[in-house]
Formats: structure tokens, sequence, C-alpha cells
């Protein structure tokens, strides 16, 4: 068998290709690189970064995620696998919550393809114009979720979710063209504050900012002009034993 050099550098660079019926130029190529690079970069930080300020805020909610962890941890002779993490339900209602109050992006935008009625309302999108979703406004609005600025990871149970709209929560965006790499996102964000739970109690410290002040970062992003909290060892952590 022989195997012909093709003009792709990639496999990324093929699929694209594939994809589009074209090659791609190197500014093109370029260009998706650093989108996904900055795009997989800043909100996962941002994610991880507002999880661990609310868990400082509320050490009740911080227990609990910790407790599931070592329970999960003694079910599976301490390993921290992927298994693992998909079992620690209170940690994903812990990051959903936090991304309710604090989505990475606080809009989105979307070009329609086609001339588009409004439901009952009578209003006509015409082809070509941008709608622009206000996620901040509509993840805080008390018609949607009841007290909106208290941070309650419960509204994430099972039973919660199937009673509410599925397109009011949209940190990731939703449908089709959602954002490609929110599994991949979730499970960095899950792994990085499982490890810091285990390892650290997190607390409130003299400069940790209440309520938050904020930056507009790239694209519309939520940034903190900073967040500082405490961090004190553990000495209970089944990882190490």
């Amino acid at each position: 068998m022989k195997i012909r050099r093709g003009p792709h550098l990639t496999s990324f660079e093929s699929r694209l290709s594939h994809a589009t019926g074209k090659d791609l130029s190197l500014n093109e190529l370029v260009a998706q690189c650093i989108i996904f690079f900055l795009g997989g970069y800043e909100t996962a930080a941002s994610t991880l970064s507002f999880t661990t300020y609310m868990l400082a805020l509320h050490p009740d909610v911080q227990e609990k995620v910790h407790s599931d962890l070592i329970k999960v941890l003694k079910e599976r002779n301490g390993e921290l696998t992927y298994d693992a993490l998909q079992s620690v339900k209170y940690l994903d209602h812990a990051i959903s919550e936090s991304m309710r109050l604090f989505p990475p992006a606080i809009k989105l935008e979307r070009q329609a393809s086609a001339d588009y009625e409004l439901g009952e309302t009578g209003i006509i999108i015409s082809k070509g114009t941008v709608v622009s979703v206000p996620v901040y406004a509509m993840q805080r609005d008390p018609q949607f979720f009841p007290n909106p600025e208290m941070f309650d990871p419960d509204r994430w149970t099972t039973e919660e979710r199937i009673n509410r709209e599925q397109y009011l929560f949209l940190p990731f965006g939703a449908g089709p063209r959602n954002c490609v790499g929110m599994r991949f996102a979730l499970t960095e964000v899950k792994i990085c504050l499982a490890y810091m739970i285990l390892n650290f109690k997190i607390s409130r410290c003299p400069q940790t900012k209440v309520p938050l002040e904020f930056n507009l970062g790239m694209q519309g992003v939520l940034q903190p002009k900073g967040i500082a909290v405490a961090m004190e060892t553990r000495k209970d952590n089944p990882l190490l034993k």
C-alpha cells in the first residue's frame, strides 16, 4: 500500500477543506487557530475564576461539593477518572449556577439566513438582520429564575431543569451552532475545581471584593477587575494517600 502526500499539512486543515469544498489560505487557517485558542482560554479561565469566587463566598456549597468528591473517590479506590467526575453531580450544579450568574459571554449574536416571523407577535426578522441575545440579562431575570441574585446550585437538579425552558440558559449557546468546545471546556473546569477543592479550603480574604467589579473583555466576555480568595491546605485529601 502506498500513501500519497496530499496538499494539506494537518488533519485539521484537511477536514476543513473537505467541509468547505476549497482549500484554506494560510491567513484563514491561522485565523481559525487563533479563534479556537482565545475562545478556549478566556471562557474556561473566567468560568473557573467565577466558580472559585462563589465557592469562597458560600462555604456550605463548597463543603457539599467536597463531600461529594470524597464519596465518589472512596467508591473508585481514590482514582479521579472521567467517569468519577461525571458522578459528582453537585459540582456540575455549582458550575452551572456560576455560569448563570456570570456567563462567559454576556450576549450571543446570530444573523438571520431568511425572513422569519417571530411567533404570534407579527414581528418580521428580515434576512440578514443581526439578532442579539442578552444572555447575562436573561439569566438574571426573576421571571425565569426566582431570587436571581442568589447563588443556588439546587436550581440545576433534574427536577428543576425539566420544568424550565432549555433556552433560558445559554452559556455555550444552543442548537447546531453552539460552542464546539463545550464538553471539553466543562471537563477542564471540573478537573481543575475537583483538585482545588480536594487540596484546599477556599475562603474570603481582606482583598475579596463583594460585589465584583468588571471590565468588558474580548467580544463581550465578562472579565472581573480582580478576584482574590484565601486558600488553606486540607489535610484529608484521599488523592495523597
